[in-house]
């Protein structure tokens, strides 16, 4: 094929629930899409079992939501995003029902809510159980696909962002399945917004697509913007113990209905480690489990009593996962494992989701907004997608669209020449995510840190130019080493086994670029070399 070239006013890359709200609130503009895989399809949204948190309950309010968010945020959280996110969070049920989204609802037509943990009320409205991420999605999808000031390119990796002089040119990709050397898609735009979702898929053990790999945050770190909070990786407690890659998830609404975590002994270990037991915040749930199974216990959903027989009306996909492993949740435990399942921290963005480089946007899990702190409150992300997406479109709407040249044949050789080989490099993948599952999962040290740490750097010797999804997780992973070494405290879902106390020192956000990482990076391996290749040195075992 010959070069595709399009020119709309702005470019999305992304296609899960923040990229199709935004193209949809920015009309009229001229909008191209940019998606991965067919609409819809292979997103973490699409596979979200939980909700969206909007206090539609007679006892709560906006206030008690604000409360929990923070709470639950470890002191790191800006009040001013958690106040403006939940406070559009009732508008945002409305917008998607007026698309067509449908939600569980009660007789009387009051929402179905649902609880889940840390939240003070019956909070989160769902549809079909555990299928909410699907009908929000097929919702948007459908909205989509019907509007005429959407172009949809599917099935297109972005290989970088086009940038000169500090002007945003547009973005650069290929056609995937199509290894062409003039196979490449070019999309010319002054403004762009990244709502490429997460990084779970740099870890052995996650609910995320494997496509989720951080290759937005590489695509605006190397556009020069600024990154944070990398250390902050949410492990979900209930990941199902199938053997299945990615993990399937068992969303956090099955303890919401009274379910019970227990060891192979039917011990309640829950009962013993806070008062809210199952119903406790995520990272307190998956270090008690992380616990249980470095001390040698197997660790089960335990759903026979308080759902029983209902368990497949309430929770259908967790069901359908269940029978194909052969396993009755109405009279058989659930064997479970914690699994990376979101990432708070991101490119860095304002009140805007304005990223650090003008015309550079974020939305979604790849933007750090500040919502989350160190810890997310259940259900609060498709909500914050949601919102931001909103707004940045709306920001992006009260500007005329400025004029870009159009990009030069020599310009578009130039990043050409930059489009990394896309060959597949199985065996450093693998070695990359179990390396970071290992080392910088659940529990970290300082031990474990520089262990990951001189994995990454010797798999990027030994692959150096091999793949552009190796790369992209290389470069993702280095900035998260930096933040989990630099963050010498706990707080929040970052947990270190040699800091085992938040330090009001580290009350701030760990804010980075593509140049100071590379010399941490440098810094981190002179300071630890002795220490590390030190044979005398006992390795503590990270599971």
């Amino acid at each position: 094929m010959t070069d595709s070239i399009y020119s709309p006013d702005v470019v999305i890359v992304g296609g899960g629930v923040a990229g199709l709200n935004a193209a949809l609130n920015l009309a009229p503009r001229k909008v191209c899409v940019i998606t991965k895989n067919s609409l819809g399809i292979n997103t973490s949204s699409s596979w979200a079992q939980g909700g969206i948190a909007a206090p539609f309950s007679k006892d709560d309010s906006n206030e008690s939501h604000i409360n929990d968010t923070l709470a639950t945020a470890k002191g790191l959280a800006k009040s001013e995003v958690v106040r403006e996110v939940i406070s559009e969070s009732i508008n945002i049920i409305k917008d998607l029902e007026n698309i067509g989204v449908e939600f569980d609802k009660n007789s009387d037509g009051t929402f179905n809510l649902g609880l889940e943990a840390a939240h003070s009320f019956n909070r989160i409205v769902k549809s079909k159980g555990d299928s909410s991420g699907i009908e929000i999605m097929r919702g948007l999808t459908e909205k989509v696909r019907s509007s005429d000031h959407i172009t949809v390119l599917e099935n297109v990796s972005i290989d970088s962002i086009m940038m000169e002089h500090n002007t945003i040119y547009g973005v650069i990709g290929h056609l995937n399945n199509q290894n062409l050397p003039e196979n490449h898609v070019v999309i010319q735009s002054p403004n762009v917004i990244l709502a490429t979702g997460g990084l779970g898929g740099i870890f052995a053990n996650t609910t995320n697509p494997r496509t989720s790999y951080g290759e937005g945050i590489a695509l605006a770190a190397e556009a020069g913007a600024v990154i944070t909070d990398m250390e902050f990786v949410q492990f979900h407690p209930t990941g199902l113990d199938f053997g299945l890659d990615p993990t399937p998830l068992a969303t956090e609404a099955i303890r919401g209905e009274g379910a019970t975590l227990v060891n192979q002994h039917n011990e309640r270990f829950m009962l013993g480690v806070h008062p809210q037991a199952e119903l406790a915040s995520r990272d307190i749930i998956a270090q008690s489990i992380f616990d249980q199974i470095e001390n040698g216990n197997s660790v089960f959903l335990d759903c026979r009593e308080n759902i029983g027989n209902d368990f497949g009306k309430q929770f259908p996909q967790v069901k359908s996962y269940c029978d194909k492993a052969d396993i009755d949740p109405s009279s058989e435990l659930i064997p479970i494992i914690p699994v990376a399942h979101y990432h708070i921290g991101g490119v860095k963005t304002d009140l805007k989701g304005r990223s650090s480089v003008e015309g550079l946007w974020c939305c979604g899990e790849v933007a750090a907004t500040g919502i989350h702190g160190a810890n997310r409150l259940a259900s609060n992300s498709i909500l914050e997608s949601l919102v931001f997406a909103k707004i940045v479109a709306e920001e992006i709407n009260k500007n005329p669209i400025k004029k870009i040249n159009d990009v030069s044949q020599s310009f578009i050789r130039t990043y050409k020449e930059k489009t990394r080989n896309k060959i597949r490099a199985k065996k450093y993948i693998w070695q990359l995510r179990s390396s970071m599952m290992r080392n910088l999962g659940i529990v970290r040290n300082s031990q474990s840190i520089i262990r990951g740490l001189k994995d990454i750097v010797r798999i990027e010797r030994e692959s150096k130019g091999l793949s552009a999804k190796l790369n992209d997780m290389i470069l993702v992973s280095k900035f998260i080493i930096v933040g989990a070494y630099k963050r010498k405290e706990s707080r929040g879902c970052h947990l270190r086994s040699d800091y085992i106390s938040s330090n009001e020192k580290y009350k701030l956000n760990i804010d980075q670029d593509l140049n100071s990482m590379e010399l941490d990076i440098q810094k981190i391996l002179e300071t630890a070399q002795l220490r590390v290749d030190d044979k005398n040195v006992a390795i503590q075992k990270i599971y």
